[in-house]
C-alpha cells in the first residue's frame, strides 16, 4: 500500500539553522518561502524521509523556480544600508551622586595610640655605649671579600638556571615543530593520495587534520577545493579558493577548466543554475569537447526542468562517451518527463535497447537504470516485458550504487533515491500491484529510509506469494538492512530462493558482518563461479583469505577486482589496508 502526501497534509520537517521547525503542510511551506521566513537552502524532510536541501527536492522544485523567477522579475535596489533610518542614538553620561564625597577621617580613639614614623632625629654616636664584641664594617677588607664571593656564586647560579632553562625550551619547541611537520606532510601526501583513487572521505579526514595544523599552501587547497565542495559541502570556501587559481599566471589549460568545473558544481549545488551554466561555458571555451562540462550543462537544463533540451544534451554525451553510465541515467530521467506530455514515445525503444545493453555490462547505477526499464515499458503498455523488468530489477542487490566512487567535476546527487524514488511511485499507483510490484515498491522505499512503509507493503507481498523467489529475496534484503540477519538467513535458506544469483550477495555480506568466515566463503565462491570478474565476489574471497592470514592471494584478489571494477570503493579500502599493514 503506497503513502502519498498532499499539499494539505502537514507532514514536512524544515531543519534551519539548528532549529527544527513544523510539521508544516507543502501551502505552508510554500509561503514561508515567499515571506522568506525559510530558506531554499534549508533543509526539509518527511518524517520517515531522509533530509535534502528544499531547492533540490522534487516536491518544491515548482514552487522555488517560481520564486525565484518573481524575483528575477522584480526591480533591483542597489541601495542598501547597514543602519536603519529609526535607528536613534543615545549617550549615557555617567551619573553623580550628589551626597557622594570623599571618605572623611575618623575621629580618632582615644584608645588608639599614633604608630606613625617619628621625625629623624641626629645621633651621636659617641654617647652610645661601647660594644663588647665587634663583628667589623663594611669599610673591613674582610667582609668586603666575602659579599663579593657570595655575589659572583649567586650570579653564576642564576646564569647556569637560565642557560639550562633556555636550552630545554629549544630542544622541546623543536621536537614538537619537528614532529609537527612530520606528521603535517604525511597528513597532507594521505590526503592527495586517497583523492586520486576516489577515497574521498578519507581524503577529507586527512586534509582537515593537517589543516589543524598549519594552513596548507595555495597549491594543496586548490588540489583539495573539490573534495571540501562535493564532501563536505564547503561551496563558498572551495569556490574562492579555485577562484585564485583561475587568476594565477603559468596555469595549465586543463588546470583552469578543472577549476572551472569546481566553481560550477559549487553553484549547481548552491542552485546558482545561472552562474553555474556561465562558469561551464567558460570551460568549454578552453576544451570544448569536455565530457564533464557537456554532462553538467546537461544536468542543468534537468533541473531548470527543460527536459527535452537535456535529453538531447545527455545524447550528445552518449555519442562522444557511449559508456558514459550517469549519461544514459540523465538521458532516462529526462525522456521519462517528456513521455508524460508527448504523444510520440517513439524515442523510448531506442533508450529502451540501450538501457539493455548497458544492464549487461555494468554495476554502477544498475538497480536505478533497471527502474527506468520498468518505467518505459509501463509507459509503452508493454506488460510482459515490464514484468521481465520487475524481476531483473528484484534480482539486484540494493544499494550497490553508493559502493563506487564518482567524479568531483559532475554534481551527481542527480543520481540519488531521493529524486527517483517518484517513478518507483507513479509506476507503482498506475498498475495493477501484483505481489512483486509490491516488493519493487518497498526495495524503493528503503532506499529512501521509509523503512516502515517498505516492511507493511513487503508483509503484503509475502502475504500473496508466499513462495515467490524475488518477493523472499526482497524480504531478505529488508531484514539485513533493519539488522535482522539471523532472519535473513533463515529466509534465504528457503528452498525456493537458492538458485537466485541475488541470494548468494546477500548471504555473502550477512556472513561477512557475522565473521563467518566458511559461511562467506561458500557464498562468494558461488558468485566467482557465476562470474569470475564479478567486483563483489573478489572482494568477498579476499576477505576469507585475509582472515586466514593469506595476503598474497589477498593481493591477486583485490587486483583482479580493481582490474574489473577500478571505482569499487570496498576493493579501493582494502588495497589502502593492504598497503599500510
Amino acid at each position: 500500500m503506497s503513502v502519498e502526501v498532499s499539499n494539505t497534509d502537514k507532514v514536512w520537517l524544515i531543519k534551519s539553522s539548528t532549529r527544527i521547525l513544523g510539521p508544516f503542510s507543502v501551502d505552508e511551506v510554500a509561503t514561508l518561502l515567499k515571506s522568506r521566513q525559510v530558506s531554499i537552502i534549508d533543509e526539509i524532510r518527511l518524517p520517515s524521509g531522509r533530509w535534502s536541501y528544499i531547492r533540490e527536492n522534487q516536491r518544491f522544485m515548482d514552487i522555488v523556480r517560481s520564486i525565484r523567477e518573481e524575483q528575477d522579475n522584480a526591480p533591483d535596489n542597489t541601495m542598501t544600508q547597514s543602519i536603519p533610518h529609526n535607528t536613534t542614538f543615545t549617550k549615557t553620561e555617567p551619573t553623580v551622586d550628589p551626597e557622594q564625597t570623599l571618605t572623611p577621617v575618623p575621629n580618632q580613639s582615644p584608645q588608639m595610640k599614633d604608630v606613625s614614623f617619628a621625625s629623624e632625629r641626629a645621633v651621636n654616636k659617641s654617647a652610645m655605649p661601647a660594644s663588647g664584641v665587634s663583628y667589623g664594617t663594611s669599610n673591613d677588607v674582610r667582609v668586603q671579600n666575602k659579599i663579593r664571593q657570595q655575589s659572583n656564586f649567586l650570579r653564576w647560579a642564576v646564569i647556569g638556571v637560565a642557560a639550562v632553562a633556555v636550552l630545554a625550551i629549544y630542544v622541546t619547541l623543536g621536537h614538537r615543530d619537528s614532529t609537527h611537520s612530520v606528521n603535517y606532510d604525511e597528513l597532507i601526501s594521505r590526503a592527495i593520495r586517497y583523492k586520486s583513487v576516489g577515497l574521498y572521505d578519507k581524503s577529507l579526514q586527512a586534509y582537515k587534520a593537517a589543516s589543524s595544523i598549519k594552513e596548507p599552501d595555495l597549491d594543496t587547497q586548490i588540489q583539495m577545493a573539490p573534495v571540501l565542495i562535493s564532501e563536505d559541502r564547503q561551496t563558498l570556501q572551495g569556490r574562492r579558493i579555485l577562484e585564485k587559481a583561475i587568476v594565477q599566471e603559468n596555469r595549465q589549460r586543463s588546470e583552469l577548466v578543472d577549476a572551472y568545473l569546481g566553481i560550477a558544481v559549487s553553484y549547481m549545488m548552491d542552485g546558482d543554475l545561472k552562474e553555474a551554466e556561465n562558469t561551464l561555458q567558460k570551460a568549454i571555451g578552453h576544451e570544448p569537447f569536455n565530457i564533464a562540462a557537456r554532462l553538467n550543462l546537461a544536468i542543468v537544463e534537468m533541473k531548470k526542468g527543460n527536459y527535452k533540451e537535456a535529453m538531447h544534451k545527455f545524447e550528445h554525451v552518449l555519442s562522444k562517451d557511449p559508456t558514459n553510465v550517469m549519461a544514459l541515467y540523465g538521458r532516462s530521467m529526462a525522456a521519462m518527463e517528456v513521455a508524460k506530455t508527448s504523444s510520440d514515445l517513439s524515442f523510448l525503444k531506442p533508450l529502451v535497447s540501450d538501457l539493455q545493453n548497458v544492464l549487461k555490462k555494468t554495476n554502477l547505477l544498475r538497480q536505478e537504470l533497471s527502474l527506468f526499464l520498468i518505467y518505459s515499458y509501463n509507459l509503452l503498455g508493454d506488460v510482459d516485458a515490464m514484468n521481465q523488468a520487475i524481476v531483473k530489477f528484484l534480482n539486484e542487490t540494493p544499494g550497490i550504487s553508493n559502493l563506487y566512487t564518482h567524479s568531483l567535476s559532475v554534481d551527481w546527487r542527480f543520481t540519488q533515491w531521493d529524486y527517483l524514488e517518484k517513478y518507483c511511485s507513479e509506476v507503482y499507483n498506475k498498475s495493477v500491484p501484483s505481489a512483486e510490484l509490491k516488493a519493487v515498491r518497498a526495495l524503493c522505499l528503503m532506499e529512501v529510509n521509509r523503512d516502515t512503509d517498505a516492511d507493511k507493503l513487503l508483509r503484503e507481498a509475502v502475504s500473496e506469494g508466499p513462495k515467490d523467489p524475488y518477493v523472499l529475496a526482497a524480504q531478505a534484503a529488508y531484514l539485513k538492512k533493519t539488522g535482522r540477519a539471523p532472519e535473513a538467513l533463515a529466509v534465504l535458506k528457503m528452498p525456493e530462493v537458492m538458485s537466485l544469483p541475488v541470494r548468494d550477495r546477500l548471504v555473502g555480506d550477512i556472513c561477512m558482518s557475522t565473521h563467518d568466515v566458511n559461511c562467506a566463503q561458500a557464498a562468494y565462491t558461488k558468485m566467482y563461479e557465476r562470474n569470475n570478474t564479478s567486483a563483489a565476489a573478489l572482494y568477498g574471497l579476499a576477505w576469507v583469505v585475509i582472515k586466514r592470514k593469506d595476503r598474497n592471494s589477498a593481493y591477486n584478489y583485490v587486483r583482479a577486482g580493481l582490474q574489473s571494477e577500478p571505482t569499487f570503493i570496498p576493493l579501493l579500502e582494502m588495497r589502502d589496508q593492504l598497503e599500510a599493514d
